[in-house]
């Protein structure tokens, strides 16, 4: 569908300006909304990287529906996660820990982390390692 090509496009200009692999934001996007630009979760997260309306100012989002924005807004959101754990030697796991339930849970339950956190960064990084093999 055109959804599709456009938050490809999306995807790729803003992970690369970010220096990451579009192929992790298309697995966490994918997870958080099944790449429905217009999901709302029960807490209220909206758009494709499901992001909360407190975050939306500082990642420059007006419509959490626009797909530019919102795809720009979860990238900046997951380069700024990656950022506070670099250096740690599974800083993935723990930056996509932390896009699921912020960074301070995961710095105090980093260790023990619960089921359902877990659950999740496994999720997607076996969908980001079926979307990289070759």
């Amino acid at each position: 569908s055109e959804d599709v090509e456009e938050i490809s496009f999306w995807i790729h200009k803003y992970a690369k300006q970010e220096n990451m692999d579009p192929m992790l934001v298309a697995a966490l996007i994918g997870r958080e909304s099944s790449f429905q630009k217009e999901a709302v979760s029960k807490t209220g997260a909206k758009g494709l990287g499901q992001i909360k309306d407190f975050n939306f100012k500082d990642l420059d989002i007006e419509d959490p529906f626009n797909v530019q924005q919102n795809v720009r807004g979860t990238v900046k959101y997951l380069k700024h996660l990656l950022t506070v754990w670099k250096g740690s030697k599974n800083s993935t796991e723990l930056a996509l820990a932390s896009y699921y339930q912020g960074p301070n849970a995961t710095k105090k339950k980093q260790h023990r982390m619960p089921a359902k956190v877990t659950g999740y960064v496994d999720d997607i990084l076996g969908t980001y390692r079926s979307l990289t093999k070759k």
